[in-house]
């Protein structure tokens, strides 16, 4: 029984060792140093452009008048509001109210006030009993 793990382990041995060598003949990737160096380079030269401060800074003119010229121009009641293209052809229902739709509310009333009122009389007969 001992002579087969022995035999066992020298054969997982010999394929440990020939996994081994064929990872080590395999060929090393090359990385090309100099060409990361030259783009640090190009880069920290492009964040020393941005983060340098212009020598002589233009005063800026107060933006005050400017931002209540905007404002004026949204906001100003004079002006007439234009209606959208689609808001124009959506009519308002309210306001189109005809004699024909409140007869048929009418109509529809009707029933309820009639049984609203017959409840009312019972419940006054009942009271009365």
């Amino acid at each position: 029984m001992g002579h087969m793990m022995d035999l066992k382990v020298q054969a997982v041995n010999k394929r440990l060792d020939a996994f081994q060598l064929r990872v080590l003949e395999r060929p090393v990737p090359t990385t090309y140093i100099s060409y990361f160096w030259t783009k640090l380079d190009s880069l920290q030269a492009n964040l020393d452009v941005i983060l340098a401060l212009p020598m002589d800074m233009p005063e800026s003119a107060p933006t005050a008048p400017v931002d209540d010229t905007v404002l004026d121009a949204l906001y100003n009641e004079d002006t007439p509001q234009s209606e959208s293209t689609h808001a124009q052809g959506k009519r308002h229902r309210s306001s189109h109210t005809s004699d024909a739709t409140e007869d048929a509310r009418a109509k529809k009333r009707e029933p309820h006030q009639t049984t609203q009122a017959r409840r009312v009389i019972t419940v006054d007969e009942e009271l009365r009993q």
